[in-house]
């Protein structure tokens, strides 16, 4: 499923999907024997095929009876590479984007989503950054971590366990509910991997961080 996912998520539809990772199984074949080795019905095999062929990611071999065969995976990766850096081309020259200015609380939901904004902040992260949060998480995010600790970015990490990359300072403190993230003390992201909050809100930012400084404070006494 994972598979037939992944190519539509490079265009496919779900019988081309399955008709394609039929032909790369079997070889050649006619549409009337992908049809059965696929379980499509003939007439639907016989329009994934067309559409394949349309597409080039599958070649008709011509004879006494029409025949079909995918292009290899490595083909099907260049094309489907090069496609994307192409239409990444045309959104990075043509897409006009305002920035939000005043800094509204934005919601964020899935997994997928929140963990890619976490990826891109702390990419995109300058001098700093304050991470509040179980090793579970922290994990998740180690090697994004670990390049801004080579770019001789402040790391300062909050966690009930030492973390396994690198980093300045680590704090041992109880267990995280929920994570915290401040980055170059100008963004903050906070909640669950299901559903945080991001904001560039100073007020908020400033609330925040002021709560980590306290548990860093906290920590440093009851060590004492």
């Amino acid at each position: 499923m994972k598979l037939i996912n992944a190519l539509k998520n490079i265009g496919f539809t779900q019988q081309e999907s399955i008709i394609y990772i039929t032909l790369c199984k079997y070889g050649e074949l006619s549409g009337y024997e992908a049809a059965k080795l696929s379980g499509i019905s003939r007439s639907n095999a016989y329009a994934a095929l067309s559409s394949l062929v349309d597409k080039g990611s599958a070649h008709i071999i011509e004879g006494t009876s029409a025949k079909y065969v995918a292009i290899s995976k490595k083909e099907l990766i260049m094309n489907a590479t090069r496609d994307f850096n192409d239409n990444l081309q045309i959104i990075e020259e043509n897409l006009e984007f305002v920035p939000i200015s005043n800094n509204p609380y934005i919601t964020i939901v899935d997994s997928k989503n929140v963990i890619n904004k976490i990826r891109n902040l702390i990419n995109e992260s300058m001098y700093r950054l304050y991470f509040c949060a179980d090793n579970k998480i922290l994990d998740i995010f180690s090697h994004e971590i670990s390049e801004a600790y080579k770019n001789n970015k402040k790391i300062v990490i909050l966690s009930p366990d030492i973390p396994t990359f690198n980093h300045q300072h680590f704090y041992k403190s109880s267990n995280y509910e929920s994570f915290k993230l401040i980055i170059d003390t100008e963004e903050v992201i906070t909640g669950t991997l299901n559903q945080a909050l991001y904001s560039r809100n100073k007020t908020l930012v400033k609330l925040i961080r002021e709560s980590i400084i306290n548990e860093i404070k906290l920590i440093d006494i009851t060590k004492k």
